[in-house]
């Protein structure tokens, strides 16, 4: 005899959600994690990149007028104070040319002397914080910097478009001509547009005549790529110099310790950290309704050529770029975490054993002064050549790796002990492999060689602090 058993309510999707489960689209999550924020990138169903945020304002990219405490000639440094005690570390090398403010300058830095400084690295681990005297603002195109005049090209940027910009600005004596490579014009009137000269002359904004305009550069940004618009890249530029000058020139005329530009907050951060303009075929989910607000203000605010913008309260805008598209997630029977094994995907992400699929593994162990990423066969019995064995364990160890290094955010000095190979061609084929791989990291990194004993050596620029150091950190 069988019976009718009432289905129970238990958790369902709604239509929306499962269709959306259904399709290919990367992903980029932002939610909590045992009372964190954090976001992770999603790329063919596995966690590629994650970051834990504050949503309050940091100091990394704040910029402060501070004083120079005391020199360290032996480490060729010193040290800065900005303000309420917080003294931080210049290396000298990111102070040749620096905008003194209590002084005319004349190639020395003194101590006592009043500079511009910009936060890069906040204090951790006992370490001061770190500024640079190379000043830099950036947007989505273009990035100022002080130091040196030379204008640079992202790697990502087709030959036809950095002849574009070159002949463009080039007409718009934006480029020294008298110059062998392309130099940014040292003259504070040419960098700024016709209607900013007008609007500082209305103001009575002068530049000062004893004043020359510091070292100035320009690198030019990938998403430059997807202008169609000369004026609009014109804008974009003139804009940007705009704010430059006018934080150098406001700095003439504040006291010391002043924060003339607060720092961004860390979701922005993570947002350029994550290279999310890169990323094809982008969903951003949120079950945080004041983050979403933000986006979707952001992206009104900033993107005036939005095609689309997904959301449960938006109807679409046409433009002429594809942006990521905004859902605002909201479950009472699943939460986003549990519906995208959050938990399971983090917990993976610190441990310190990574299993692969053919049941080898790799054993991750930083260190203060570097990381260690051990290659092991574990499991692993497919093959009868050691030979053939041992290669593919390294192979797919190798694209195992190059994904734990952004997953983590692994930066500094790494090595890596892959299974001992004997032939010279395996341990070139295996060095090329990974070389290409990391080649699509958005953070550089370098594959430097093999070591006679065997081991990978590479490097990984320091953008952010690694995962586990984050997630660590008290909010």
């Amino acid at each position: 005899m069988s019976r009718n058993i009432a289905s129970k309510p238990s958790i369902s999707l709604t239509e929306e959600e499962v269709e959306s489960l259904k399709t290919d689209k990367n992903r980029l999550l932002i939610t909590s994690y045992r009372g964190k924020n954090c976001a992770l990138l999603i790329q063919d169903g596995r966690l590629t990149e994650a970051s834990f945020f504050s949503k309050e304002p940091g100091k990394v990219g704040a910029v402060y007028i501070g004083r120079v405490k005391n020199l360290a000639k032996n480490i060729d440094a010193c040290f800065v104070d900005i303000g309420k005690g917080e003294i931080c570390f210049l290396p000298l090398k990111n102070a040749a040319s620096p905008w003194l403010l209590n002084r005319n300058p004349d190639g020395r830095l003194l101590e006592g002397d009043e500079i511009l400084v910009q936060v890069v690295r906040d204090a951790q681990k006992g370490k001061r914080a770190s500024v640079t005297a190379n000043i830099s603002l950036a947007n989505d195109y273009f990035v100022l910097t002080m130091g040196e005049t030379k204008v640079g090209y992202s790697s990502r940027l087709s030959k036809e478009t950095k002849s574009a910009v070159r002949k463009l600005f080039r007409e718009k004596s934006l480029f020294d001509l008298n110059e062998s490579c392309d130099c940014l014009i040292q003259n504070c009137n040419n960098l700024l547009s016709e209607t900013g000269r007008q609007n500082r002359k209305a103001e009575g904004i002068i530049w000062p005549e004893s004043r020359r305009l510091p070292l100035t550069g320009l690198i030019v940004r990938t998403k430059t790529e997807e202008t169609e618009s000369a004026e609009e890249l014109l804008q974009r530029f003139y804009a940007l110099s705009a704010q430059y000058i006018g934080l150098l020139h406001s700095a003439l005329h504040r006291s010391c310790f002043t924060c003339l530009k607060e720092a961004d907050t860390e979701m922005e951060m993570v947002f350029r950290h994550l290279s999310l303009d890169t990323i094809q075929n982008l969903e951003i989910v949120t079950d945080q309704s004041d983050i979403y607000e933000r986006l979707i203000q952001k992206i009104r605010k900033t993107d005036e050529s939005v095609e689309k913008i997904h959301s449960s309260e938006e109807n679409c805008l046409t433009g002429k770029r594809t942006c990521p598209e905004i859902r605002f997630y909201q479950d009472d029977m699943l939460s986003l975490s549990g519906l995208y094994s959050v938990d399971k995907k983090l917990e993976d992400a610190l441990e310190s054993r990574v299993w692969l699929k053919s049941g080898a593994y790799l054993v991750i162990e930083p260190t203060e002064a570097l990381t260690v990423i051990d290659v092991n066969s574990g499991k692993y019995e497919s093959g009868k050549d050691a030979r053939d064995t041992y290669l593919n364990i390294n192979l797919e160890a190798a694209g195992e790796v190059a994904r734990q290094l952004r997953l983590r955010n692994l930066s500094g000095i790494i090595i890596v002990d892959f299974i001992n190979m004997q032939l010279p061609g395996d341990k070139r084929e295996l060095l090329q492999y990974l070389k290409e791989l990391v080649s699509r990291d958005s953070i550089p990194t370098n594959v430097v060689d093999i070591t006679a004993l065997g081991l990978v050596e590479i490097t990984r620029k320091k953008i952010n602090r690694p995962l586990q150091e984050q997630f660590s950190e008290p909010y």
